[in-house]
């Protein structure tokens, strides 16, 4: 509304409902993890300040921060080591298949599907325990043979109105 008291009016997400996942770095370039509650950037926001906080209660500085739908790239080991450039205007087959899209969080775990997965074909079943992925019918893990966890290296992708991929580097 346009009248009233504003300021004790918001709206909070459903409990379990984690929209931001911070991902934070030390200075040996080893990543932790943080779910920011809803609430929290909302007062952050209304303080003018950025969604999630540059640094956490460890000193650790913000590297990025994912929320649902957001599209990370794992690079390979290869790609880590020699620091290749990849050109995310021209990828391989291989190089797409590595494109995750994050679905959602919970305190410092972060799930994801690959990108283009539109739906399952196949819902886990916790009965007989089957199904195409695991029981959140989300991956922590890439879908490929090394099997890496996606949060501790995947970069953040910006994807324009135009279907046009950058890399975000560091800070959001």
């Amino acid at each position: 509304g346009y009248i009233g008291n504003k300021q004790k009016k918001y709206v909070e997400a459903a409990k379990g409902t984690n929209l931001f996942f911070a991902i934070y770095s030390d200075e040996n370039g080893n990543r932790t993890y943080e779910t920011v509650p809803l609430n929290f950037v909302i007062e952050r926001l209304k303080q003018g300040l950025k969604e999630v906080p540059e640094k956490n209660e460890k000193g650790h500085s913000l590297l990025f921060y994912l929320s649902p739908n957001d599209l990370v790239y794992v690079p390979t080991e290869e790609e880590k080591i020699n620091r290749i450039n990849i050109d995310f205007n021209n990828l391989t087959k291989e190089q797409v298949q590595r494109i995750y899209k994050m679905e959602k969080a919970s305190d410092k775990e972060c799930y994801f599907i690959r990108n283009d997965i539109a739906s399952l074909i196949k819902q886990y079943d916790a009965k007989t325990k089957y199904g195409e992925f695991e029981s959140q019918n989300k991956l922590q893990t890439t879908m490929c043979k090394e099997c890496i966890k996606i949060a501790e290296t995947c970069k953040k992708l910006k994807v324009d109105r135009l279907g046009n991929i950058t890399e975000i580097n560091g800070k959001n």
